[in-house]
């Protein structure tokens, strides 16, 4: 009979420590989207200091990569999203405030020289995804996001050395803001 409440014992704590780790992203006070919100304002790009040791803004930045993020917000409408894709290493990844990636696309897909994402809820219409879109609507990517807030993170690795300066410039040239209707 002892051995019996030993191993309840035991699977209880299991469960105990399973679940406390699942919920720990959702409690902790200073989660990863909460140090996001302190770099700059929602639906703007902002270019993240190169990764040093020591001083990195999010966890596991790579040395040799450049990054930007914009902090997008639905509640007012659809968010469009520009940048340049000067390399098929590229990515650009969407992620809900819980870490949750929904999205990613590298530049080696796109076979362009620029991505045009149009990020809107499910219950938001944009003119591109529509039968009556626009002329150069099916150069626009149109993502369903799950959730109103959210981050989208552009990855440009370097090329070497020398390619810091030119990933830089590119992502300078990326933005994000309010949706509005193609030409």
């Amino acid at each position: 009979m002892p051995g019996l409440y030993i191993a309840l014992g035991l699977v209880l704590a299991g469960l105990i420590h399973i679940v406390a780790v699942l919920l720990l992203p959702m409690v902790a006070p200073r989660n990863a989207y909460a140090r996001l919100i302190g770099l700059g304002p929602v639906n703007t790009v902002i270019q993240l200091p190169a990764a040093e040791p020591g001083r990195q803004v999010m966890p596991m930045m790579a040395p040799d990569v450049r990054y930007a993020l914009c902090r997008y917000d639905l509640s007012a409408g659809p968010m469009r999203l520009k940048a340049p894709i000067s390399d098929d290493l590229w990515m650009i990844a969407l992620y809900t405030p819980e870490g949750s990636n929904f999205y990613a696309v590298a530049g080696g897909d796109l076979k362009r020289d620029e991505i045009n994402l149009i990020i809107a809820t499910g219950d938001q219409t944009v003119a591109e995804a529509g039968v009556d879109a626009p002329e150069g609507a099916a150069q626009v990517l149109v993502v369903n996001s799950p959730v109103a807030e959210g981050v989208a993170l552009i990855r440009a690795p370097l090329k070497g050395p020398s390619g810091a300066a030119r990933a830089e410039r590119a992502l300078q040239h990326a933005s994000c803001g309010p949706y509005a209707k193609s030409g």
